[in-house]
């Protein structure tokens, strides 16, 4: 499995506040990643020091092309042409741009666009640097489900790693891999449902856990069922049987 970036002992202050404090993570081709933590955490802190927009001691190796999408991102052209530099596209990178945003919407000001869009210009702009590795910050939760299965299909299709910051609890289920952070610093990490299964730590750091997982970890403790379900349908099988 390759390994696409390394974090060794990485630390940020700002304004000689501590932001980040000894993380060190590690990033794999093919895992994605769900990062998440209560309010002030660092997980925004974490993706602007990979964007190289803070100053940080420690190691960030990158071995593979590594794109960051970030919440508030300003555009740089009042139009969508421009800002995406579609008259100088290849047909390829025309055709992706397609995929995600209409003809319509492609002759437009950004300042005219649906919220939605300028979240799919800012996805589109990552696409076009091609890279092994996407971090996107907080943002998929604004996208209607069948874009967001368009976004996948894309990644999937061009072996493109997603590492998604959110607070969105449910979307955890869709990730290989699991990162909680506080104060700054990693605070759990590993496979998906092994960190959700640790529900006493996860709630004292104020992360809830997926409806369908704490209902299975309390009808567990009744010796109802055996496991943890992820789904409405799989759990109620179980309750069935």
């Amino acid at each position: 499995m390759r390994k696409l970036m390394e974090i060794k002992d990485l630390n940020v202050e700002i304004q000689n506040k501590p932001l980040l404090s000894n993380i060190s993570l590690n990033f794999y081709e093919g895992i994605s990643i769900f990062l998440c933590g209560p309010s002030a955490s660092g997980k925004t802190c974490l993706l602007k020091t990979i964007a190289g927009l803070n100053k940080y001691r420690g190691h960030i190796i990158k071995q593979g092309k590594v794109e960051v999408v970030l919440d508030r991102e300003s555009f740089l052209e009042e139009s969508l042409i421009k800002e995406i530099n579609y008259n100088n596209l290849d047909v390829e990178e025309q055709k992706m741009i397609h995929k995600f945003i209409s003809k319509t919407d492609l002759n437009k000001k950004i300042s005219e666009l649906e919220e939605e869009t300028k979240i799919l210009i800012r996805i589109c702009k990552a696409f076009l640097n091609k890279p092994a590795l996407l971090f996107i910050d907080n943002i998929l939760l604004f996208l209607k489900p069948k874009t967001l299965q368009k976004i996948k299909g894309y990644l999937k299709k061009n072996h493109i790693t997603l590492v998604c910051v959110s607070n969105d609890i449910e979307k955890a289920l869709y990730f290989d891999y699991m990162i909680v952070m506080n104060k700054g610093s990693v605070a759990i990490e590993g496979k998906t449902l092994q960190v959700l299964e640790q529900e006493k730590i996860l709630k004292r750091l104020g992360v809830g856990l997926p409806f369908y997982v704490d209902l299975s970890i309390q009808l567990k403790l009744y010796g109802l069922i055996d496991k943890i379900y992820t789904s409405k349908e799989d759990l109620r099988g179980a309750l069935w049987k």
